[in-house]
């Protein structure tokens, strides 16, 4: 039997609701921060992660790191040239929209919020420069790899590799998440307020999408 074709907009109440649970959690998280209610827990979580360091953890960390910084730019492309050719300028568009909205969103909260780093806390194994919260690297991951990978599932008719392909997206941020913890660029607030901003921003414009006149 003949999977039918994944129709995104049935999914648009989910991602409204969605982006609207990550914003207010990504209001709360910040005004913790701000007021210092993750000190303690910042600095204990980034600890006891440090207590499981390996060489092959770090190297494969390094890694994760590598491709959610470093290749970050090069993936966009990757996805929006994807996005266009399958499905034309109008969603490429929206997905490249989400991707520079997130990066101006994060610049603009890290100097409006100016946390410091964890310096002295656990060895700095990365580059990591300027203010921390919400970490770029997890904010991004989620916008740029996330909502890629999110986008370009809508062709495959089969249900299981959809899912399967969203897993994989998601176990990536969960891993660059991680990555700058472990590697000491970022307190777990920081990865966990991106994260929640991420989402908030990707469910913004696909909402918008979904909800074009023209789309499909």
């Amino acid at each position: 039997m003949t999977e039918q074709a994944f129709d995104p907009r049935r999914s648009a109440g989910i991602v409204s609701a969605l982006g609207i649970i990550a914003t207010i959690l990504f209001v709360v998280l910040t005004a913790l921060v701000i007021e210092h209610g993750t000190a303690v827990s910042d600095r204990t979580m980034i600890l006891s992660l440090r207590s499981e360091a390996t060489p092959l953890l770090t190297s494969v960390l390094l890694a994760v790191t590598f491709v959610s910084g470093k290749l970050a730019i090069p993936a966009l492309i990757l996805f929006a040239a994807a996005l266009y050719h399958r499905d034309g300028a109008r969603v490429a568009g929206y997905y490249v929209g989400a991707c520079v909205t997130a990066e101006l969103l994060n610049a603009i909260l890290k100097h409006a919020i100016y946390r410091v780093r964890p310096h002295g806390v656990s060895p700095l194994l990365t580059a990591a420069g300027g203010f921390s919260y919400p970490s770029a690297d997890a904010m991004l991951a989620v916008a740029i790899f996330g909502l890629g990978a999110l986008l370009l599932t809508w062709s495959i008719r089969s249900a299981a590799l959809r899912l399967a392909a969203i897993g994989a997206a998601a176990l990536f941020v969960i891993a660059a998440s991680i990555a700058r913890v472990y590697l000491g660029a970022h307190w777990p607030a920081d990865v966990l307020g991106g994260v929640l901003a991420g989402v908030a921003c990707s469910a913004f414009w696909l909402r918008a999408l979904l909800r074009s006149p023209d789309f499909g």
